[in-house]
């Protein structure tokens, strides 16, 4: 890694991530970052869209490397903040890192970045970077809006279920993955509406009909460990659109628990496709119960059009992408 990227990185922390232990490790992660020779500025953030306006400031600064630490939330945020208020890269040539700490920490499971400090050192020393494509989503009401991710957005049950769990006293008091989402899915999807949709993809239209989700994605894996897109890659300038729509609520409960391992594609009730461009609709008298799950962040809700920018975003990858998932 050169020295000029060493000697401008930023880190964004999330005190509040992982129920409140990143605000209590930090330090000690911090020196642990100066002892490999990783200088930094550290800015901790205190509420919501904060590392947005950060990431920006620090990009504008100089900062050419920007490290987020944190769930899958923090991400999306920082995720933004290389864009500016009008869209465009503010520095096309600044790289994301990530050591993720999170309820669901499902962005670094596609791409098998380590959950230890360690690792995330040797992430960064490694000094692998590679372009990955970001999602946009383009929101049309109350008032035309914009949001980024790197991971998945989904519409339907699953902005319902991001909802109840950022609400939940259980990630507030800390638990993390599998156990939170699966016990908030269940209760969801026995009360979920179903709503009438309509999805068109690269201009085409490709199902109209009730749903229970319909998912677009960058990455894999969503809501705490669902291997939903197994076959997406996050650099192929494509998205891979899944439908989800269950004929009963026992289909729905067979099918999350094969959404977990990734068997799910080809069971009843799951259509899919690949596209750059999607758009999702619903009647008036439904949009409000179409909510959008933006990387576990209820943001939004239909009509949307979503859009694929092509390697869009450098970032270091970790070069073994061979190693075991860890759930």
């Amino acid at each position: 890694m050169s020295r000029s990227v060493v000697a401008s990185i930023a880190c964004i922390v999330n005190p509040a991530s992982a129920g409140g232990a990143t605000g209590k490790t930090w330090d000690a992660w911090s020196s642990m970052l100066d002892k490999a020779g990783l200088t930094h500025v550290t800015y901790t953030t205190s509420g919501r869209n904060d590392a947005i306006a950060a990431t920006r400031n620090l990009l504008r600064e100089g900062h050419s490397t920007i490290i987020a630490v944190g769930g899958d939330g923090t991400i999306n945020e920082v995720v933004n903040g290389f864009f500016g208020e009008d869209g465009t890269p503010i520095n096309p040539e600044a790289t994301l890192a990530v050591f993720p700490r999170g309820t669901g920490c499902d962005f670094r499971r596609t791409l098998r970045i380590p959950l230890d400090i360690e690792g995330c050192i040797a992430v960064l020393a490694a000094g692998n970077i590679q372009p990955i494509d970001v999602g946009k989503v383009t929101f049309e009401t109350p008032e035309p809006s914009v949001r980024f991710f790197v991971n998945i957005a989904d519409c339907g049950v699953g902005g319902a279920i991001a909802r109840r769990v950022n609400s939940s006293p259980l990630k507030a008091g800390g638990f993390r993955g599998t156990a939170v989402f699966l016990g908030i899915s269940l209760q969801t999807l026995l009360t979920y509406p179903d709503p009438h949709v309509t999805v068109e993809v690269d201009g085409a239209l490709f199902y109209t009909g009730p749903v229970s989700n319909v998912v677009v994605a960058n990455g894999q894996y969503f809501g705490g460990g669902m291997k939903v897109a197994p076959n997406a890659r996050i650099d192929d300038g494509t998205f891979d659109v899944l439908v989800l729509a269950p004929d009963s609520r026992i289909d729905a409960l067979k099918g999350l628990a094969n959404i977990y391992n990734g068997s799910h594609l080809h069971q009843k009730g799951v259509l899919t496709t690949q596209g750059a461009t999607v758009r999702i609709a619903a009647p008036d008298s439904q949009e409000d119960d179409v909510l959008f799950d933006i990387e576990g962040e209820q943001i939004g809700t239909v009509p949307a059009t979503i859009t694929c920018l092509p390697r869009a975003l450098r970032m270091f990858i970790p070069t073994d992408q061979t190693a075991e998932d860890e759930i």
